[in-house]
């Protein structure tokens, strides 16, 4: 891959990555929550369901849904009926006086939870597979050899994702004295799930 070609899409994915979205949003509750530490299985449940993502756009499976109106559609109501459960968990949390803990089954904050919190929030999106449909083929050279260009492309974008998801983890976790000690942080994730709900409206209606 040509090295301007690659800084160029560098650039690109920054400013996706830069953008707040519903990792970032799940990534900041993880950071104040359940500390740094743990969120790199969050980390690493955003960039696992990335790369199957890339994959399947890159066998033709982003191609297939983008003429498919049915599959996706199927795709779109279970991803934004995920986004809408997350949404509604976060609304019914309650403020106790040692700060907010998530209603969740006993072993919350375990990695392996945060790990599949994170997949599924990430692989719920058909419009992710669109999306790398769209972009993969910008930056790749016919001429040249495809599967190192695609390998490279996803590991620039698998560094990039985990990296700010951490970032996002990091910042949260920063505040979460301030929260905890001002008995703000329910507040937070009630914020949070009503960012969800929209996020889910938003994904159903379109």
């Amino acid at each position: 891959m040509i090295f301007d070609t690659w800084l160029l899409y560098l650039f690109a994915i920054l400013l996706i990555a830069i953008s707040p979205g519903t990792m970032a949003v799940l990534s900041m509750g993880h950071g104040i929550h359940y500390g740094k530490s743990r969120c790199l299985a969050t980390a690493l449940g955003s960039v696992t369901s990335a790369l199957i993502l890339m994959m399947a756009s890159a066998a033709g499976l982003g191609a297939l849904l983008n003429t498919t109106e049915y599959g996706f559609t199927i795709l779109k109501w279970c991803g934004g009926a995920y986004l809408l459960f997350l949404g509604i968990k976060l609304l019914l949390t309650k403020a106790d006086g040692q700060g907010l803990k998530l209603a969740q089954a006993k072993g919350s904050g375990a990695p392996l939870q945060l790990f599949k919190q994170a997949f599924l929030v990430g692989i719920s999106n058909p419009k992710d597979l669109l999306f790398f449909a769209a972009l993969f083929p910008q930056f790749i050279d016919i001429t040249l050899p495809q599967g190192p260009q695609l390998a490279i492309l996803a590991l620039t974008w698998a560094i990039v994702d985990f990296s700010f998801v951490m970032i996002y983890a990091c910042m949260a976790n920063v505040l979460a004295p301030t929260l905890k000690s001002s008995n703000k942080l329910h507040w937070f994730d009630r914020t949070s799930g009503g960012v969800f709900i929209t996020l889910a409206a938003i994904l159903l209606i379109r």
